[in-house]
This record gives structure tokens, sequence and C-alpha cells, in this order.
């Protein structure tokens, strides 16, 4: 665990789902509704603590657990069910308790980017276009092979930023991201809006929530 940030960080780069938004809630219900229909019941934690993985991923595994083996057809049709089901429940804008999180590390000189296990679509939903013009770089799922716990994410978003990864802080929500994010060479802060402290402990520092992310910088003032 560390006590601050080192002095090189240049760029941010937040998850979405339970970081930037507080769509966990709307995730775990969309999902439990299509596998009820299955007659299989997946706890809340299981998939809290899945987040990051691609939809089609998580929805293959737990099908495979419970002796169900779908067809690539069907996977995708009932994530695209899933998804429909999310953006008739899910809030949407930012939080406002993240919003002065980017805004303050945008006041600081600091690149912002949005590296999330959801597709464009939801994220489009849930965020209006001023809050993504909040940030030098978005990746969604559509735009890369391997989902976290890779480190394919956070790199893509590091070379398209233009920074070194141990330039870069990760925060995550998540056993997945935060995996993702240390397999990538970056620091990782996790907050514990969806999971425990003892779920997030990989993490270089876990806090409570993205207020207490400003004394975490040490040397760095408005530009």
């Amino acid at each position: 665990m560390i006590d601050k940030l080192p002095a090189n960080i240049k760029a941010v780069l937040f998850d979405m789902d339970g970081v930037l938004i507080d769509s966990m809630p709307y995730h775990v219900s969309s999902w439990q509704k299509i596998f009820r229909d299955y007659n299989i019941e997946v706890s809340a934690l299981a998939l809290q603590r899945a987040e990051g993985e691609k939809a089609k991923i998580t929805m293959r595994r737990i099908a495979k657990k419970h002796g169900i083996n779908w067809s690539d057809e069907d996977l995708d049709r009932l994530v695209e069910k899933k998804r429909a089901i999310y953006r008739k429940i899910a809030p949407r804008g930012m939080r406002k308790i993240a919003l002065d999180a980017v805004k303050f590390c945008r006041e600081r000189g600091l690149q912002t980017a949005i590296v999330t296990g959801s597709v464009r679509p939801n994220l489009e939903w849930t965020l209006a276009k001023k809050e993504r013009n909040l940030f030098d770089f978005i990746l969604s799922s559509e735009y890369y092979k391997h989902s976290k716990p890779h480190p394919e994410p956070y790199l893509n978003a590091a070379v398209h930023l233009g920074v070194k990864p141990a330039d870069c802080l990760v925060i995550e929500n998540a056993p997945l991201g935060i995996q993702s994010a240390l397999s990538a060479g970056m620091i990782c802060l996790a907050i514990t809006t969806t999971l425990p402290v003892e779920d997030l402990k990989a993490a270089d520092k876990v806090i409570s929530d993205l207020d207490q992310l400003k004394d975490l910088f040490v040397n760095i003032s408005e530009v």
C-alpha cells in the first residue's frame, strides 16, 4: 500500500461502472433477470466480482457452471437482451463526487480516460456528451480483444494518450480491473463503492470514494 501518489503521474484512467456512475445494482438486476429465466440464481456478489469482464464471457462462464452450453448465437442474443433491460432501468449522469474528481484532475493538467468493459451504447446512454467531453480518450469493450483482467485495455489507453504505463493512475472498484491495471504496470487506486476492502486489497491504495483522491497527490497545483 502507498500513502501518496508519485509525482510522475500524467494520466488518470477511470473505470466506468461503479466508479464514474452508480450502475452496478442495475447491471446485477439485469443479469439476474436473464439467468432466472433459465432457473439460474446468481448472487450480486458474484456478479460484482466479475465486473470488467466482457458480457459474453460472463454469461458463458456462469451458464457452463450450471450445465448449460449456449451457442455463440444464443449468447449474443441474451447479452443484447440483458443490455436492453439495463438501459431501461439504469440511472443517467456521472456521480457528483466522480465529476468533481475528473475536473480536479483536468484542472491540474492531467489527461483523463475511461476504460470500461461496457459497450459504447451503454456508455452513451449513461453519460451525456458534455460529460464524455471531459475525457481525452474513451475505450469501450468493442475496441479491444482481451478484457480485464488482461492488461490490454489499459495498455491501449496509455498508447493512445502517449504516456508510459508507469505514469498512469488507474481508478477501479473490482478485482479484475485491479489485476488488469497492475499487469499493465500502472498504479491502481481502488474505491469501495461496490465491494469491501477485502476484495480490493491487491490495489496499491484503497479509499472509500473519489472525494479522497485530491489528498493523495503530492506537489500538484492547478494549471
